[in-house]
């Protein structure tokens, strides 16, 4: 499970970068296009929106794997390592179960998008779907805390140290 997760993790962290460099060539055409032709790309900011949410949702689980979000440990390193760990775990598990709840909550949102047909202003693209890639990226943020809360706790409770 936890070697899924890992590649789940970062399939869509490598989508989440390509989006990203998609977002660089469309603004730097749009750009361009106003500075040459006078003519602005019609629909640049509802790409930009989109792909700004498709990228943070795509790729924070992928963080979360690597250990990479910010901490602030100077509390907790003054306790034992076995206590550490315990507290690792505890701290994961607390944040999986409120990533289940904020993916659950998305998805409701995601269906009310879809049942009041909500669009984009310029182009008209549907928004349930980049909902739904939140919801995605949620669950897999949510698996990946459940998974680091688990390996710490076991780590807790093979270390002997008190």
């Amino acid at each position: 499970m936890d070697r899924w997760i890992k590649q789940l993790a970062k399939l869509s962290h490598f989508a989440a970068q390509f989006i990203l460099f998609l977002m660089a060539m469309f603004i730097t055409l749009d750009v361009l296009s106003r500075w040459l032709w006078n003519r602005p790309i019609t629909g640049t900011v509802d790409f930009m929106e989109l792909g700004l949410s498709m990228v943070i949702f795509l790729s924070i689980a992928y963080t979360h794997v690597k250990e990479e979000h910010i901490t602030i440990d100077f509390f907790v390193e003054r306790f034992s390592t076995r206590t550490q760990f315990i507290l690792d775990g505890i701290i994961h598990l607390i944040i999986a179960v409120l990533l289940v709840l904020v993916a659950w909550s998305t998805g409701r949102y995601a269906v009310r998008l879809y049942h009041a047909n909500t669009v984009t202003g310029d182009l008209a693209i549907s928004l349930y779907p980049i909902a739904w890639l939140a919801v995605m990226g949620l669950s897999l943020f949510a698996w990946a805390a459940l998974l680091h809360a688990i390996r710490y706790m076991q780590k807790g409770a093979n270390t002997n140290d008190s």
